[in-house]
């Protein structure tokens, strides 16, 4: 049972598109012969991820650790799966390790998964360096006409993409009016230039300048349309537009370039001040819907706590948490060492997982007198070892020399076995044939099992069959009587210690348990008392209940301190420069005769006041690549 080392499936085939999702991670914990370890708390296996390739089986500082995903089906025992988690938006090499926490200082890590992390569908047409804002004009100099240079795809993360994609590339030129009918155009007076685009980039060669003496309104806004023809691509891209001013003289283009370059600086230093304020507001947004959640956990947990009787008081909330759980640990340590019925037989050593053990420990039963005529009528199994394979059993009977009972169940004929969910002989197509007396119950559906209950159905099923417990003998004669009117009567046992056969044979020592002292310990053990498991439940939600309070506690203070941080006067020095640069944007682009941007034409009030009472919670992918991002 000595955790060795990490077993790690997942698709080997699958690839790693920017921003997607990763393939499904199963992962157990192998022992010393290979056997996977059952019981595995899943919250101590984790997945850390890192960019590069590392070395060694040492796990770099900066990494993104994953937890486990909730199990979906409990057929899942001994797996942890690690679903939907989110690949790194920067295409690259990355490496992935599973560690398991054996207790506080040892961890057990697996093999390094080095993936590679390729571009994601071509979302949009971009120049390699986005340019500045051209001015240009119809003189003869070809420089005073150059537009753009070259253009590639990216996918929604900025990667370089669609290097498999061949196609064209069309220019036109537009105006932003629609009256407007007198449009520049390019060399050789044509109205649309194309360019080969080809392995996900077009080289804009020297042909996109405008003609010499080209038609153009004079100090007017024109754009650049590049519209993409792709055919392979299965959805049509967006056309990338530039936005150029035209003039007619050349010096007067020259003049306004220098104002041009000077929008471009403050279009770009506005841009990283929206950007800086934009994050704020989602780190707001992140903060308030962490409180949220953190609120709505807590509420829920008392809710629980209050339907099993355990009210909370307002205020020391966490001192009186704390020593109920102490109180609650104690009562159940109480509940733990009183005395129960156990089985002393001697278990079979399980060294081997196709080895089940001994039918006595298998099942356990809490009615001290249906423990005993169930473990006296199963006398002559209780030692016998059950086995998943005819091999594993041939083993142990060579080891024994034949002196050990073994039970392999791939042996069996599971066509012939009870069905567990079948009503009692006296309950036919949902009728009740004749009213019993003396509680009639399947003896099958007294036992419980601890493991392996598929198993120990399969074993039970065929020992027990349907026999019927009941509570003495009169009563199992008149519901035999009754019952053989109507169909087949299985075997009765009673709760006295009678038995009536399946064939209606009953008295004699033979069909009398002796007394419980008499089966010298070859008895079903009792579960743990109900109580136990309900001191379990309550210590497990007050533990979780602490857990919120302190969660909660935590965001609220986090959420407080940084709404305090936005009223500082470092960010009301930022607000004031933000509405500056936004208003010497707007004027000199009045100079241009552009048409103003649209950061400017918002109102600058709302483009720059954090009005958090009110900010919209984010979905929770984009939260979480929000903080992903403030983070790096």
């Amino acid at each position: 049972m000595k955790p060795v080392r990490l077993n790690v499936k997942y698709d080997k085939n699958a690839s790693f598109p920017a921003g997607g999702t990763f393939p499904d991670f199963m992962v157990s914990v192998l022992s010393e012969d290979d056997n996977i370890i059952k019981n595995i708390n899943p919250a101590r296996i984790s997945m850390n991820m890192w960019e590069g390739q590392g070395s060694g089986t040492r796990i770099p500082i900066d990494v993104t650790t994953f937890s486990c995903s909730k199990v979906k089906d409990e057929k899942e025992e001994g797996f942890s799966y690690f679903r939907d988690k989110v690949i790194p938006e920067r295409v690259g090499t990355y490496s992935i390790q599973f560690t398991f926490a054996m207790d506080k200082t040892n961890m057990l890590s697996s093999d390094q998964i080095v993936v590679e992390v390729v571009p994601n569908d071509p979302v949009r047409l971009l120049p390699d360096s986005l340019p500045a804002t051209p001015a240009v004009s119809n003189v003869r100099t070809v420089t005073s006409r150059t537009l753009v240079k070259d253009l590639h795809l990216h996918d929604e993360y900025n990667n370089r993409t669609g290097f498999d994609l061949v196609g064209r590339i069309i220019a036109k030129i537009k105006s932003p009016s629609e009256d407007d009918t007198e449009i520049p155009q390019f060399q050789g007076k044509v109205s649309a230039v194309e360019f080969p685009f080809d392995r996900g980039s077009a080289e804009i060669v020297s042909n996109l300048v405008l003609a010499e003496n080209s038609p153009g309104r004079d100090s007017t806004e024109y754009i650049l349309v590049f519209e993409p023809d792709l055919p392979a691509l299965r959805k049509p891209l967006e056309p990338y537009r530039l936005s150029f001013m035209f003039y007619n003289d050349y010096k007067k283009q020259q003049q306004m370039a220098t104002l041009t370059k000077e929008r471009d600086q403050l279009s770009q230093s506005i841009g990283v001040y929206r950007n800086w304020f934009d994050t704020t507001n989602q780190l707001v947004a992140e903060m308030r819907c962490q409180v949220k959640e953190a609120e709505t956990r807590e509420t829920h947990l008392k809710n629980e706590l209050k339907k099993q009787q355990i009210e909370l008081p307002q205020t020391n909330t966490l001192q009186y948490v704390d020593s109920l759980i102490k109180q609650k640990m104690l009562d159940q340590e109480g509940v733990m060492k009183q005395p129960r019925r156990t089985c002393t037989l001697p278990n079979y050593p399980k060294g081997n997982q196709d080895v089940l053990g001994k039918i006595a420990h298998l099942a356990q039963i809490e009615d001290n007198e249906a423990a005993k005529v169930i473990s006296w009528h199963l006398a002559s199994d209780m030692d016998c070892v059950v086995t998943l394979t005819t091999e594993a059993a041939r083993s142990i009977f060579d080891e024994t020399q034949g002196r050990q009972q073994v039970l392999p169940l791939d042996s069996i004929y599971k066509k012939t076995l009870p069905d567990w969910n079948r009503p009692l002989p006296h309950l036919r197509n949902g009728k009740i044939c004749f009213k019993p007396v003396g509680n009639p119950v399947f003896a099958r559906d007294l036992l419980t099992f601890p493991d392996n209950v598929e198993h120990c159905q399969t074993v039970f099923g065929m020992l027990l069959g349907d026999t019927i417990i009941i509570d003495n003998l009169d009563a199992a004669n008149h519901y035999r009587k009754e019952v053989v009117k109507i169909t087949h009567c299985p075997t009765l046992l009673t709760r006295e210690g009678d038995r009536i056969r399946s064939n209606g044979k009953f008295g004699g020592l033979q069909n009398k348990a002796p007394p419980m002292d008499k089966l010298r310990g070859m008895v079903f053990g009792a579960p743990m008392p109900k109580l136990y498991s309900t001191f379990s439940g309550q210590i497990d939600l007050l533990q979780q209940y602490r857990a919120a309070v302190v969660k909660l506690d935590s965001v609220n203070r986090d959420l407080d301190l940084h709404l305090r941080s936005l009223n500082t006067p470092e960010m009301q020095k930022k607000k004031q420069e933000l509405a500056e640069q936004e208003k010497n944007l707007m004027l000199i682009e009045q100079k241009l005769g552009m048409t103003p941007s649209d950061k400017v034409t918002e109102s600058l009030l709302q483009s720059i006041m954090l009005d958090t009472s009110d900010t919209p919670i984010p979905p929770k992918r984009m939260r979480r690549e929000t903080v992903k991002k403030l983070y790096r």
